[in-house]
């Protein structure tokens, strides 16, 4: 699924032009930050919450609906903010108004659609009905491709015809998890306020993190969209979707590694998070390498009209390794609930101090300022999650 995902966004990236896809980059960038901001981890709370009681159906469903009365909240509170942010953004650039409209519709329309997969997904990879979370999705992001393809070969793609595709396939997929999740858990009659109270503590720690990740993967974007021009957009969106590569990582990480190391008796947890990581670290240095010294390939990926960003492209697969490497220990870390005031303190700090000093001293005006401002951020994350990482096995080991 992630595989074929990645191969619809490469095939825009080489076939709508840079301003269609400076527009299409933008509208994925606001999708991508406000989705991770308005779930703000409350879908992820399901698992590590209910934990060995996972055979109780009926509480499942209550977690299941805390964390849907939650992320619809969310949606409703900030998606209005989203809106303004984004048309201010756009104008900037002197898009057409039906552009702007139009991509505005898909961000949002993906933004609801894409809190019921995160919902809606927790009881199958509880249970470990992965078939049932794949599959569907896999043919839903193939006719995605196919359309792409279809209408690219016409000469009727462009962004904002992308973007709606984009936020189409989000809601067949909420629809098709939602119908395959709801075999396993009982929808309660009520929202349940103390599993909601509960989920809210059990997430209060991560806030700091969890916005600083949301505009993590995005803010080069961002601040290239508010400083640079339309072609900058495009060459920093473009470089994204390189590092969608180890989406189909994270997402391994997400579905395989965080039940696992929750479900792990002490005395197996550290050789097995020392193993997981080293295995990480081993695989991200390999890759970071070879991107050095063989840009080439990466390059033909994006295609002709990114032969400039050649020099860039270790830089930009190396920061791609580093955060894979922080979000592999912030995985295992959340799965043992290792959610500390001084983890989030120690993050935020960090960030403030490497990306306002970026700003003052350097400022991203230029899409190699955007690479390098990305990679010196990357650093603050793996050392917060390595801190972390650190002080959770301290403790375990004090009880």
């Amino acid at each position: 699924m992630q595989g074929i995902s990645l191969l619809a966004n490469l095939y825009l990236v080489r076939t709508l032009s840079i301003p269609a896809y400076a527009q299409y980059g933008l509208a994925f960038g606001f999708q991508a930050t406000a989705s991770i901001l308005m779930d703000f981890g409350f879908a992820s709370t399901i698992i590590p919450l209910i934990g060995e009681r996972f055979e109780d159906h009926h509480l499942v469903g209550r977690y299941v609906r805390a964390a849907k009365h939650l992320r619809d909240l969310s949606f409703w509170l900030t998606s209005p903010i989203v809106a303004i942010a984004f048309i201010l953004i756009a104008r900037k650039h002197n898009w057409a108004w039906s552009t702007q409209i139009l991509l505005l519709l898909s961000v949002l329309l993906a933004l609801y659609s894409s809190g019921k997969v995160s919902y809606f997904s927790a009881p199958l990879f509880l249970y470990r009905r992965f078939r049932s979370y794949y599959i569907p999705q896999t043919f839903a992001a193939f006719g995605r491709l196919c359309s792409y393809i279809a209408l690219g070969t016409a000469g009727w793609l462009n962004a904002s015809v992308a973007a709606l595709l984009s936020a189409l396939n989000f809601t067949t997929n909420g629809w098709l998890v939602g119908r395959e999740s709801k075999k396993y858990f009982v929808w309660p009659d009520h929202n349940d306020a103390s599993i909601e109270k509960e989920v809210v503590r059990y997430i209060l720690p991560a806030t700091p993190a969890i916005i600083l990740g949301a505009f993590h993967g995005q803010i080069s974007l961002f601040l290239i969209s508010i400083f640079g021009g339309t072609t900058s957009i495009a060459q920093v969106a473009a470089l994204g979707r390189l590092a969608q590569i180890f989406m189909v990582l994270m997402t391994f990480n997400v579905v395989i590694i965080e039940p696992y190391v929750a479900r792990l008796p002490e005395a197996k947890l550290s050789a097995t998070y020392i193993k997981l990581l080293g295995c990480g670290v081993v695989a991200a240095t390999g890759l970071s390498m070879f991107a050095f010294f063989e840009p080439g390939p990466f390059i033909w990926v994006l295609g002709p009209k990114y032969q400039s960003l050649r020099g860039l492209i270790g830089w930009v697969v190396t920061t791609a390794c580093i955060n894979y490497v922080a979000g592999l220990m912030w995985i295992m870390n959340r799965s043992r609930k290792w959610i500390f005031w001084r983890g989030a303190a120690l993050e935020l700090g960090l960030v403030f101090l490497v990306q306002i000093g970026f700003l003052v001293l350097i400022g991203v005006r230029t899409t190699r300022e955007a690479v390098f401002f990305s990679f010196a951020s990357s650093f603050c994350y793996v050392l917060t999650h390595g801190y972390i990482a650190i002080y959770g096995h301290s403790r375990k080991a004090s009880l």
